[in-house]
């Protein structure tokens, strides 16, 4: 919802649940039967009036971006400078790279620590994944991940403010760990300037989830990741159980700004 904000595009929205908050509608898994989310449902204005059905929250965006160009109006959100597109796909791998670091941290048993740290080996590395993090931040003169477009955020702000503010949330309640404490105040500089950053912004605020509504999710993927390895096992091991678990264009979606 960022990017549609961000360049005030016109279109639909509709919501749905995720799968473990409830069964999806029956008219939505007609469109996209694998259930995923987000979805983007493009009619073609055309005599086919047909419809297209995308999925991936990076791929509409940046199809949405592309079809709503500078030319018209809309501020653009990816750069166009080489070097800078080569930074992009970098600052890409590395947003890959966090969100796995921290779906290691807080989605799977954490390792003792060793005798020559007080740290667990998953918590290392997430915290060092986020000094890379900062350092990128770091490189621009003002407080997003670019300077092109002179006055907000861009593409890669928001493929990383959606992930970012779940592990706010989560880190602090099941690992203790306080991304904007203070305490790391100078250590992460670059990346509390960057949340401020969004803090003033609109467009954030009018989607900005709570801590609360953040840990919950995590908690229920956490459960669902549990149920899948239970259920995978009992196939492994033979046992048999059974679980049931011009365009015109309109995002299904589960929560307020995957995009």
């Amino acid at each position: 919802m960022l990017l549609i904000e961000e360049k005030r595009i016109p279109i639909n929205i509709k919501t749905v649940p995720m799968r473990s908050y409830g069964d999806k509608p029956r008219e939505f898994l007609q469109m996209v039967p694998n259930g995923l989310l987000p979805a983007l449902v493009i009619q073609d204005h055309d005599n086919s009036n047909q419809k297209r059905v995308m999925t991936e929250s990076q791929r509409i965006m940046e199809f949405l971006d592309q079809q709503h160009p500078q030319a018209l109006g809309y501020p653009t959100m990816l750069p166009t400078d080489p070097k800078e597109q080569l930074r992009y796909e970098y600052l890409v791998q590395l947003e890959r790279n966090l969100f796995g670091c921290w779906c290691n941290l807080v989605f799977r048993p954490e390792p003792r620590t060793t005798a020559n740290s007080n740290m667990s080996p998953s918590m290392s590395r997430f915290m060092d994944c986020l000094d890379q993090v900062n350092q990128a931040l770091n490189e621009t003169d003002g407080p997003w991940f670019f300077d092109f477009r002179k006055d907000g955020p861009t593409m890669i702000d928001f493929i990383y403010i959606s992930h970012v503010e779940r592990m706010l949330a989560s880190c602090a309640y099941w690992k203790g760990l306080d991304i904007r404490s203070p305490t790391y105040g100078s250590r992460w500089n670059a990346i509390q300037t960057w949340l401020n950053a969004f803090d003033q912004r609109p467009s954030y605020l009018g989607f900005k989830s709570d801590y609360y509504t953040n840990v919950m999710v995590s908690k229920l993927n956490f459960f669902m990741i549990v149920l899948g390895l239970f259920y995978w096992g009992l196939i492994l091991t033979g046992t048999s159980i059974t679980l049931s678990l011009g365009y015109t264009t309109t995002i299904w979606t589960w929560l307020r700004w995957w995009f």
